[in-house]
């Protein structure tokens, strides 16, 4: 399947490239586009294609902590994500089709969305984001660190199929909708989420922008583990470097609910953003339930003075486009915390963490609008009470081909 679509895609751009002819059509006039992918659409603009997609190739450095070997060393050269991705509307119907190349592959989101009632009301079917929590909202591509802030992953709601309404005006952003808890269940049981943000921008003009928004889920299924990585993605055990409390096998909890606040500034280079995320696990059957809070905290200065873009329709922040021919330069600083209990004196839950602090400190240079080359620190320190505190370090590198 996967060489499938890389001859597709390969096919398609020769294509566009060939020799100069001329394009006929029995409908309306169409318009190609190279500039930031292929994109070719008709000039009445009720039809339109689109390939896209990403590459991220990262450098991990760290030194083990909370790993399973106390105090392990390791690093990594991998690739994070590898999508293809193909995009584009039919009359009132848009669609999204996107695939995860990396590992065995995998559908990354697969959705149409009813157009006919403008901006201010969609209605997207399929696989696709919750959208819940601002950090998550928006693309892994144009995320500021190189991965998303510890409370933001522990409730990240994944892409999951179900319908979302929502919709945007320069004023305010809001998406509804009710999805399958978890895409990779198979249990024959439909086990059920609903989501919800609203967003409200009070100014938003002039290259000025202030964003204040909240969120909440509540979700069916069986939740095993609440917790996040610390900050990198790496190594040879590349999920072990949690802070998480995770019920012992054969128990579980039956459901989950978190809400957060977000607010967020624009103002010309600087860019700052704050979340705070609160939620559970239910335990079934009289098992403990799990809790987490935290938050993040994050500024960051384009030093070249480009902007960074911000999308109204999903209420989020998007890419940097350089201006001058060396690109945009941009460092930023993020600390944030998570903590996590329950059933601290039961036999049936362990703690790898109990509290975690990160502090990140990085460098973008976005070379082109599709390439951008990424440099983090990451500190880290956790405590758990059976074992005391931990500390330790990484290095991470990122090679990013987006188009």
């Amino acid at each position: 399947m996967k060489a499938k679509l890389i001859s597709l895609a390969v096919a398609t751009a020769f294509t566009a490239q060939a020799n100069a002819g001329t394009v006929t059509s029995d409908g309306a006039d169409i318009i190609i586009k190279t500039k930031g992918g292929f994109e070719a659409k008709t000039a009445d603009g009720d039809y339109s294609f689109k390939i896209g997609g990403r590459m991220q190739l990262d450098y991990n450095s760290y030194d083990g902590v909370i790993n399973k070997e106390e105090g392990e060393t390791g690093s990594d050269l991998f690739f994070r994500r590898a999508r293809i991705e193909i995009k584009g509307k039919v009359k009132d119907w848009g669609y999204v089709a996107s695939y995860n190349l990396t590992d065995s592959g995998s559908i990354d989101q697969l959705n149409t969305t009813y157009l006919g009632w403008g901006k201010t009301a969609l209605l997207t079917f399929g696989q696709q984001k919750e959208n819940f929590g601002l950090e998550d909202t928006g693309s892994s591509k144009w995320t500021t660190g190189m991965e998303r802030s510890l409370p933001a992953s522990a409730f990240d709601t994944g892409n999951t199929v179900g319908i979302k309404l929502h919709g945007a005006t320069d004023l305010i952003t809001y998406n509804l909708g009710v999805f399958k808890s978890a895409i990779d269940s198979d249990d024959n049981s439909l086990d059920t989420a609903v989501t919800g943000r609203f967003v409200v921008r009070p100014i938003n003009s002039d290259g000025v922008l202030v964003h204040l928004g909240a969120g909440y889920t509540m979700r069916d299924g069986e939740f095993d583990e609440i917790g996040a990585r610390l900050g990198v993605r790496g190594g040879e055990n590349k999920t072990a470097n949690k802070v998480k409390a995770e019920y012992n096998s054969g128990f579980t909890g039956d459901e989950m609910s978190a809400w957060n606040l977000e607010a967020a500034a624009n103002l010309g280079p600087v860019h700052l953003m704050a979340e705070y995320f609160d939620g559970e696990i239910s335990g079934a059957s009289g098992t403990p339930d799990l809790e987490a809070d935290g938050y993040y905290l994050q500024a960051g200065w384009i030093v070249t003075g480009e902007n960074r873009s911000y999308k109204n329709g999903i209420a989020a922040f998007d890419k940097v486009k350089p201006k001058g021919k060396g690109g945009a330069w941009e460092v930023f600083a993020r600390y944030d915390s998570l903590d996590v209990t329950g059933g601290d004196a039961s036999p049936l839950v362990d703690f790898t963490g109990e509290e975690a602090q990160t502090l990140t400190l990085g460098v973008n240079w976005y070379v082109s609008p599709a390439v951008k080359i990424a440099l983090n620190y990451v500190h880290a320190e956790t405590e758990v009470k059976k074992s005391g505190e931990d500390d330790g370090d990484a290095l991470t590198a990122r090679l990013q081909i987006a188009y």
